[in-house]
């Protein structure tokens, strides 16, 4: 379980001044009135797992409009077309946990063909970055938004601290009146604060995801029904199997799940990054993206978690090993106990790149014996339920929005395909790989530093 540290804060008290960090400008083929279509593509259907060869896809005011055998004469007398050239196209990515105190993270995670994030610790600014977003004001993945996290902590400056019931009720009320999406519920809650918790989102009507999927302690565990996910295999191995691999309790822990009917985010990439650190030490670090964290979120985890990891023994990287071999079995258990599962890659922490991250959850959720298609189901068609959105996000079908990723093989046979994309389309504007990796570019050098030091100075507050 990461814990806060003050290095932060200690920054924050320097601010003089901020910095605005401008929208990004395009020069791609954004027209409201101006339909856009694809051509020459084949269309990967998320729900079948098959895939239609030879499409048109017509768009417009970012939603699919039509879908055509490939080359129909086009009618309109405006328009762009796309050649696809037989790529292969899909619903855009929806990463679930992802953490981010300055805008370029989301420019980064589109560059990558995720078409949108669910942020795990929100602040002000975040609410509006979302409409910016929203409205194209921004170029970047669209945003959800959840409460700055509630915790137990009583000194944490990234955390709101709910020491009582009370305390508890009064901070879903006032996040579910700032316009939070959602409320972040840390792990470390008493169960009477968490209670409390749980009963006043129910009564304001605002979902709760909770960190580690487990009840407080003198908690029934059906009490975490109907919660919106819950985050992180590790805390199953840390929290209902008190860091044993237990197979047994393991098994009473997935049967006590699956009664829940609540989605799980498995966030394998961030223990797997701890445990390449350990292992690789500076080795890793050095071959880490440059420019894809932010400055001084680099600073902070340096100072602290990567420092940590990276003075790790011989025998603590053989644990560190042994223990993501298990969560990995832990998550196709989840899979083969039909719990829903969601791709969440805690981006933004240990130094863990913005949309790369994405893929590498992927990664690892396909080598712990998932399907391919199940692992691209977890990142379209059971985010977007899980967010409200299976009407709208997911798939690549008449009516849904133009949030799509393009890419030159078949996903279901090579799921990396996606890391570098053909082309990425968000709100129905077209992106080809030399215009992502302009915004991405744009975005790193664009960044900054005083901004995020400004946002960062907000966090934990309600």
């Amino acid at each position: 379980m990461k814990t806060p540290t003050v290095t932060t804060r200690f920054l924050i008290l320097f601010i003089v001044a901020i910095g605005r960090l401008s929208a990004y400008a395009s020069d791609t083929d954004k027209n409201a009135d101006l339909s856009l279509y694809i051509d020459n593509v084949h269309i990967l259907n998320i729900n079948t797992a098959q895939i239609i060869r030879d499409q048109q896809l017509q768009i417009l005011n970012g939603k699919i409009t039509a879908i055509k055998p490939a080359r129909t004469p086009i009618t309109d007398e405006h328009h762009t077309r796309h050649d696809g050239k037989g790529s292969y196209v899909m619903p855009g990515l929806i990463d679930m946990h992802v953490h981010a105190f300055d805008p370029a993270a989301f420019t980064i995670a589109l560059s990558h063909g995720v078409t949108h994030v669910r942020l795990m610790n929100g602040v002000k600014e975040h609410l509006q970055w979302r409409k910016e977003l929203e409205i194209g004001n921004r170029i970047g993945s669209t945003l959800t938004v959840s409460s700055p996290i509630i915790s137990g902590f009583k000194n944490a400056h990234i955390h709101y601290s709910a020491q009582t019931p009370a305390q508890a009720s009064k901070a879903v009320m006032k996040a579910k009146q700032q316009g939070y999406d959602l409320i972040k519920a840390y792990g470390n809650l008493d169960a009477p604060v968490l209670q409390a918790l749980l009963r006043e989102a129910k009564k304001q009507k605002i979902p709760v995801a909770k960190h580690g999927p487990h009840p407080a302690p003198d908690m029934e565990w059906n009490t975490l029904a109907g919660l919106q996910s819950l985050e992180h295999v590790e805390d199953i191995f840390q929290g209902s199997l008190n860091y044993q691999q237990d197979q047994q309790k393991l098994d009473e822990t997935i049967v006590k799940l699956k009664t829940l009917n609540t989605p799980i985010t498995p966030t394998l990439n961030i223990f797997w990054q701890l445990t390449e650190i350990s292992a690789q030490k500076q080795t890793f670090i050095d071959a880490l993206p440059k420019g894809y964290i932010s400055p001084i979120i680099a600073l902070e985890e340096k100072q602290n978690q990567v420092k940590r990891w990276s003075k790790s023994s011989v025998e603590m990287v053989e644990h560190n090993q042994k223990t993501f071999a298990f969560l990995q079995e832990i998550t196709r258990e989840l899979y083969r106990a039909d719990i829903s599962l969601l791709v969440g890659s805690d981006s933004g922490v240990l130094l863990s790149p913005h949309g790369l991250a994405t893929h590498k959850e992927l990664e690892l959720m396909q080598q712990a014996g998932l399907p391919s298609v199940a692992v691209l189901r977890a990142a379209t068609i059971n985010a977007a339920k899980v967010l409200g959105k299976e009407s709208e996000w997911g798939q690549v079908a008449i009516g849904y929005n133009a949030d799509l990723i393009l890419s030159e093989d078949n996903p279901l046979e090579n799921l990396s395909t996606l890391q570098s994309p053909h082309a990425v389309v968000k709100h129905g504007q077209f992106f080809s790989a030399l215009q992502l990796q302009k915004l991405r570019e744009t975005a790193i050098k664009e960044r900054s530093f005083w901004q995020e030091l400004n946002t960062l100075r907000n966090a934990g507050e309600l």
